[in-house]
């Protein structure tokens, strides 16, 4: 066996390995890459979840607010009925007619 054989023998095998160690390193590299843009569209995502979410809590304490003012008008409008109920029976009862 001459040197470059020997040196041929020893050295195709550890090209090889460094070669299957870069191409490995570029891959991790392209992976990590495509994951951290994965990640920052998740992130942009929850960001838009979170903004839809504080605008619908905005809406029902909005619509909330409206039912609330719509039943206390109820309550008004309900306390003026039943005081027109009581002068109309009393009319009713002075004119005899109830």
């Amino acid at each position: 066996m001459t040197n470059v054989q020997f040196y041929l023998t020893i050295g195709m095998p550890t090209i090889a390995v460094l070669v299957g160690i870069l191409l490995n390193a570029v891959q991790v590299s392209l992976i990590n890459a495509r994951l951290s843009s994965i990640d920052a569209r998740i992130n942009a995502l929850e960001t838009r979840m979170n903004n839809l979410e504080t605008r619908m809590d905005n809406l029902f304490a909005a619509i909330e607010a409206r039912f609330n003012n719509l039943e206390a008008k109820f309550d008004i409008l309900i306390g003026k009925v039943i005081e027109l109920d009581n002068r109309v029976t009393r009319i009713e009862a002075k004119l005899g007619i109830g």
